[in-house]
């Protein structure tokens, strides 16, 4: 059987898309649809896969920068229920990447995400920006769905 021009074409597609779920990245959305920012998020990683209760979260944003980002930028990172804000947490820049950042890779990491009042809700939605100053726009936002499981440790035995 003869491999036509289209497979290796489309097979390179597919893996594209199944290759961010076959890393552990969670699916996120920009808060500005259609807007690019001068931060382009690529993966958004939240650890353990599963979070209980009884852990805690972590989240890793990696991506690319085309502009230097100041020293003194602002990370907020905020937690809503639905539209319903919980908390807001917010970071010096260097505190979750090193700093300076030049354009080309960042990474920005956030551990121990939250409170342990927060971790009693079954789910957040966490939003992420970057501004330089509060009357700019963002040079960064992106927003995900973290689900937190109540399950005991008898009911997955059983199950």
């Amino acid at each position: 059987m003869a491999i036509s021009r289209e497979q290796p074409l489309l097979l390179l597609i597919v893996s594209l898309f199944l290759l961010p779920a076959a890393l552990g990245a969670s699916k996120f959305q920009t808060c500005n649809t259609g807007h690019r920012y001068p931060v382009d998020v690529k993966t958004v990683k939240i650890s353990p896969e599963h979070v209980k209760p009884s852990t805690n979260a972590n989240v890793t944003i990696t991506g690319s920068t085309s502009i230097d980002i100041p020293d003194g930028a602002t990370v907020k990172l905020r937690l809503t229920l639905g539209m319903y804000p919980v908390s807001t947490k917010s970071y010096s820049l260097c505190d979750i990447t090193a700093c300076p950042v030049a354009p080309g890779p960042i990474v920005l990491n956030f551990s121990n995400v939250f409170t342990k009042k927060e971790l009693s809700a079954y789910a957040y939605y966490i939003v992420i920006d970057i501004s330089a100053d509060p009357e700019r726009e963002s040079m960064m936002c992106v927003w995900f769905a973290c689900g937190i499981s109540h399950r005991s440790l008898h009911s997955q035995a059983t199950n």
